[in-house]
């Protein structure tokens, strides 16, 4: 059985049909391999989703970050080779949201802003936060 899109059938050139997933095939989306762990909310809240918003990700990456920073902060005597582990765990986390604000910013998510100003932003922020905490 061939799929088709727009009435077209999606075959090579010798009339075979194309190895893979067609084009307006749903499976993935249905049955893929992380579908089972999600609950039913969850599934419809992807469903209902248009576009590519990486806001709540960026946002939900910025408070484990700072989660992360307060316990650290809170733990006073560790050991140093500890501290070093956590920082590079921080160092990690920056990184990633570092690539989430780039992709969004690609993606027109900050449409009216500067990447660079952004970055130097949320960095700032962290930093305030962890000289605000050693206090």
């Amino acid at each position: 059985m061939t799929a088709q899109l727009n009435g077209a059938t999606e075959t090579t050139a010798n009339g075979r049909r194309k190895r893979g997933g067609q084009p307006s095939n749903t499976n993935a989306l249905k049955h893929g391999f992380y579908t089972k762990n999600f609950s039913l909310a969850e599934r419809r809240g992807l469903e209902a989703t248009k576009e590519i918003v990486l806001a709540d990700e960026i946002t939900l990456l910025r408070v484990l970050i700072r989660r992360f920073s307060d316990q650290i902060l809170a733990s006073r005597g560790v050991p140093l080779t500890e501290s070093a582990q956590h920082l590079a765990v921080i160092g990690e986390a920056m990184l990633r949201l570092a690539s989430l604000l780039r992709t969004n910013h690609m993606l027109g998510g900050t449409k009216n802003s500067n990447l660079s100003e952004l970055l130097s932003i949320g960095i700032a922020e962290i930093y305030t936060e962890l000289t605000h905490n050693e206090d």
